[in-house]
């Protein structure tokens, strides 16, 4: 069981580490393929349309944590491991999401402010970071020890 485990928490770290670098590639693409910056005048919708970007997008962080949690919670009662996994997905995909929001922000609006929401969401992730304590109690029952 002891394998299982370890396997099982090898994968959830290479998913993290996955879906954190999946932010750095939509750096990539938000500073190299998208059209050049304007200085020039905004139109009255681009600042708006940036602040409601913006808030979404760390709403979605702000939410991931007690999604996960809730998620956890599940697991532990449940006694499944893989609710574990699919908790880390949906955590960092809302993470994500706002990484996505501000490639939208870069396309559309194309003002300076887009790379904060890169920031925040690689932030979410980072914070997310599996632990094997949790896979580890959400199977107690089944190996027999209780991890505090």
């Amino acid at each position: 069981m002891p394998d299982e485990l370890d396997k099982r928490y090898q994968t959830l770290v290479t998913l993290w580490f996955s879906l954190l670098m999946s932010i750095g590639m939509y750096l990539l693409v938000a500073v190299f393929v998208a059209p050049q910056l304007n200085p020039g005048p905004a139109s009255a919708a681009g600042p708006m349309l940036s602040v409601v970007l913006t808030a979404v997008g760390i709403m979605l962080v702000i939410v991931s944590f007690p999604v996960k949690g809730k998620l956890l919670e599940r697991s532990i009662t449940q006694q499944d491991a893989s609710l574990v996994q699919k908790a880390l997905v949906i955590a960092c995909a809302m993470c994500e999401a706002c990484a996505l929001l501000g490639l939208v922000e870069r396309f559309v609006v194309g003002k300076h402010y887009y790379y904060l929401l890169f920031i925040v969401g690689a932030f979410g992730i980072a914070l997310h970071f599996p632990r094997r304590q949790q896979l580890e109690a959400a199977t107690y029952k089944t190996t027999g020890q209780l991890v505090q």
